[in-house]
């Protein structure tokens, strides 16, 4: 918690992930998958706000692209971060709320949203 917002880590079910490329064999990847998928999916309505990180170098992917728009249709307030020098798809450029290059930015204006 930081300036009394309450957030999600998105990386907490790391365990999860490590089945699916482990190859668990008492877990099917499939339903590893879709678990993974509706709990983020969940997270995201139960959101008030969205904060991704879609630097060049965060790791951001199709995943990322497919929870904004979730969010977008959702109506969240999405606040992106991104560097300066970064050329980001015009997909992300249409749908966010606000765009900021330091952290403290956005965490300004989740503060004020939140």
């Amino acid at each position: 918690m930081k300036n009394d917002i309450i957030s999600l880590d998105p990386t907490r079910r790391i365990s999860f992930h490590d089945e699916l490329y482990l190859g668990e064999q008492h877990t099917p990847v499939q339903s590893t998958c879709r678990r993974i998928f509706k709990m983020d999916m969940q997270d995201i309505a139960n959101s008030n706000v969205v904060l991704a990180d879609i630097r060049r170098d965060s790791g951001r992917g199709t995943g990322t692209a497919m929870e904004l728009m979730f969010a977008h249709m959702k109506n969240k307030i999405i606040i992106l971060w991104s560097n300066k020098d970064d050329h980001i798809h015009p997909f992300y450029e249409s749908i966010y709320t606000e765009k900021h290059f330091e952290l403290d930015d956005c965490i300004e204006a989740i503060s004020y949203y939140y």
